[in-house]
């Protein structure tokens, strides 16, 4: 062979291996780990906001005792969206890179938010607090010396504006309305008006308790507008949207992938047609090619195992994180985000059947001594034996959920009457207290439960929501009566249906 075609040989067979090798890389150029990561980091990323929100609305209701579940999330979220950032090369396009400056941006707005929520809400909840028993320390100064130097009409004149102040700031608490504002404002002016024929210490109290009273109905107010704040930032929809334009970009970048594998394999094949038809003249080169498509189809098998273990991976993480966002760890019971979701189909097929939803809201007594004494391993055994107790003590259909803490709640559907539920109450009260022991510590322990009902239609046009306030409510008035005692809601709605054999054996 001559010079030039030699040369011409090697040029052609070099050209031609060069092209083989960029196609074979063009099929490599995907990084599934980084895809599977960036997609969790997006789907803790949901998790951590949604049940940021779920504890902003529990410390507006007073469930959180303290405000760390607003702040604990915030490290870890930081550290997700700076891992967000690092791979938005790989969208491959300017609208990934949009949304996530949006998402940092309402992420920082809903930050700020929430500290300023945090300040208000610590002033509400302390105006809240000092309300009743400053008036009822009044009503008291008012049976005694109080009285006997201010004529009667004056007496009874502040009592009452008091019992009405009282009244109206408890309504404001949970549902706010301008009118009834203007209302509290003109009885905190009466009552300022009746203090000049009291004592100064009178007079002082009073003060403090309009001071106090004026807090709650600006505070309530411009903590609900936070919250329309916090809800309008959203971040939820936001993330939502960014997972959206990441598994487009890595589907597109997927299906790039299957066409650079059809083009090497045509030309894979182009190359064999070749190597047939000169065997002879570029064995060398049918030897290099057969091994480079030994080489890939290796290469396909460990891409494909690596994609289906990774896969697998990733739903079994899935799984893992609904399965925490829908029960407590600890004893097993449904959480807060699942119970709402099944009082809402609950109150939704009593709106159709015109039957009772009951609520119990349970809090136990005694339950601090035990783990100030004995230890939270001890607590925790406690919280365990509840559970299983009450358990056994309600029917399958029924649901039991732990909100956290020493909370508890229970679902009931088509229960009769308030007798009814008055009866599981007591089981469930009877199964609590009779714990005595835990890790081989005597112990000492009670709840208080408040019900609530709701039936038909109208309770599903109450809303689940203003259902569980009520049965929280009624909890309070238990623990103020004494304790280890059962108190039902003022508000509770009942229905008297045709009696059911079953029910009553059970009810």
């Amino acid at each position: 062979m001559s010079l030039p075609r030699r040369v011409a040989a090697i040029a052609l067979l070099t050209l031609l291996v060069v092209t083989l090798g960029y196609l074979f890389n063009r099929t490599q150029a995907i990084d599934i780990d980084a895809q599977n990561r960036v997609m969790l980091n997006l789907r803790e990323l949901e998790k951590l906001d949604a049940g940021w929100n779920v504890n902003i609305l529990r410390s507006h209701v007073g469930l959180n005792p303290d405000y760390d579940p607003l702040v604990a999330p915030l490290p870890r979220m930081h550290q997700l969206t700076t891992e967000v950032a690092s791979a938005l090369a790989m969208t491959r396009g300017p609208e990934a890179l949009a949304t996530y400056g949006q998402l940092v941006s309402a992420l920082r707005q809903k930050e700020e938010l929430v500290e300023q929520f945090k300040s208000q809400n610590a002033v509400l909840r302390n105006s809240l607090m000092y309300i009743p028993p400053a008036i009822a320390g009044l009503k008291t100064e008012l049976t005694g010396i109080e009285a006997a130097l201010v004529p009667a009409r004056t007496v009874l004149a502040l009592d009452a504006a008091l019992n009405t102040l009282l009244t109206d700031l408890l309504r404001y608490n949970m549902v706010p309305d301008p009118a009834l504002g203007t209302a509290i404002e003109r009885q905190i002016v009466l009552v300022e008006s009746l203090r000049s024929g009291f004592s100064p210490t009178m007079g002082a109290a009073i003060e403090a308790m309009a001071a106090h009273a004026r807090a709650i109905v600006r505070y309530r107010e411009l903590e609900n507008r936070l919250e329309r704040q916090i809800a309008d930032t959203g971040t939820g929809e936001l993330l939502g949207r960014l997972a959206t334009q990441f598994d487009r970009a890595f589907g597109q970048v997927q299906i790039e992938r299957q066409r650079w594998r059809g083009y090497l394999f045509a030309y894979s094949g182009m190359l064999l047609f070749l190597v047939v038809l000169f065997a002879r003249r570029l064995r060398r080169s049918y030897l290099i090619i057969n091994q480079v498509n030994r080489d890939l189809k290796r290469a396909n098998e460990t891409l494909e195992l690596r994609v289906a273990e990774r896969t697998a991976a990733l739903e079994a993480k899935s799984e893992q994180l609904e399965k925490l966002a829908m029960y407590d760890m600890l004893t097993g019971l449904i959480n807060y985000g699942q119970f709402t979701q099944l009082l809402d189909r609950a109150m939704l097929r009593a709106a159709r059947r015109n039957t009772n939803v009951v609520v119990m809201f349970i809090d136990l007594d005694g339950f601090k001594a035990v783990n100030d004494t004995w230890g939270h391993a001890a607590g925790n055994v406690v919280l365990q034996e509840v559970a299983r107790r009450v358990q056994d003590k309600l029917r399958k259909e029924d649901v039991l959920a732990r909100l956290g803490g020493d909370e508890f709640v229970i679902l009931l559907e088509e229960v009769r009457d308030r007798e009814g539920a008055r009866r599981v109450a007591e089981l469930a009260l009877e199964a609590i207290c009779g714990i005595r022991e835990a890790q081989g510590h005597p112990i000492t322990i009670s709840a208080s439960i408040g019900i609530s009902s709701a039936n038909g239609q109208e309770g599903r046009a109450r809303g689940a929501q203003a259902l569980l306030a009520d049965a929280d409510q009624a909890m309070y008035q238990a623990k103020q009566d004494g304790k280890n005692g059962i108190a039902i809601s003022g508000h509770a709605r009942w229905s008297q249906r045709l009696a059911d054999p079953v029910l009553d054996r059970i009810l």
